[in-house]
């Protein structure tokens, strides 16, 4: 398999905090990463850096490299809009938009764009809802509002709005922790199908989550990369004593 994005020493500071040091890793084209680690490891931050997000958060500075197949994001001539279209975000509470309905939820991205012909819109938000599993639910309601939809259709929702773009990699993050049990499990399952077509990056606290549905885990400590490996190697032999300790719950 082949790396879909390579960091090469990627740091980041916000102000003068050191929030990631050197992070060298290489995330597999169509497979599942998790991000594991405390609280206020740089998680979030590592995610926000692969798609350029990071910039803007007021004070904050990158250094090192992102490559997205062979090509540094961070280049000067790289335009952050398109590396956010190739690299999805979702975020932790369902944040579809409140005054839009189904269907302008799902391309919103699109017409931001200058795209408006509703045939093309039309197949999108059909494409979009069907690989999410939502499209029968609301196929006879696309025009009411996203947010009156339960939280793990909202949810669901965000993810199809951002597949509607056409991205080669998604960012999650902590995309299951603001819902019920039934509807996480609902969207474990569709990552584990969005993974046949898509690069997964999964930040979770949910270590269960990550032994379950991730090919690869990466665990992160104070902002420093401690361990990377596919996801069965390093949950039954961690080489390292820290990696051992946060899976046995010693700390978190």
């Amino acid at each position: 398999m082949k790396h879909k994005i390579r960091t090469e020493n990627l740091s980041v500071w916000y102000g003068s905090n050191q929030a990631l040091k050197n992070i060298n890793i290489g995330i597999y084209e169509k497979s599942i990463t998790a991000i594991i680690g405390p609280s206020g490891c740089g998680k979030s931050t590592f995610l926000r850096a692969l798609n350029r997000m990071i910039e803007i958060i007021d004070g904050a500075k990158v250094e090192g490299a992102v490559y997205l197949d062979g090509k540094n994001i961070y280049d000067p001539n790289i335009d952050p809009v398109d590396v956010r279209s190739r690299i999805g975000m979702v975020f932790q509470k369902p944040n579809p938009f409140p005054h839009l309905s189904i269907y302008d939820n799902v391309v919103i991205g699109l017409k931001l764009r200058g795209i408006n012909d509703k045939d093309y819109l039309d197949k999108v938000v059909e494409s979009s809802l069907k690989k999410v599993g939502l499209w029968e639910d609301v196929k006879d309601k696309l025009n009411e509002k996203g947010v009156n939809l339960s939280g793990g259709q909202q949810q669901r929702l965000c993810i199809a709005r951002a597949l509607a773009v056409n991205p080669e990699v998604i960012l999650l993050d902590e995309p299951t922790s603001a819902l019920d049990p039934v509807s996480a499990l609902k969207i474990e399952d569709l990552l584990l199908e969005l993974k046949k077509e898509y690069t997964i990056v999964l930040v979770t606290h949910n270590i269960q989550q990550a032994a379950r549905i991730s090919d690869y885990t990466a665990f992160l400590y104070y902002g420093e990369l401690i361990e990377y490996d596919r996801t069965d190697i390093l949950f039954k032999t961690p080489k390292h004593k820290l990696t051992e300790q946060y899976l046995e719950g010693r700390f978190g």
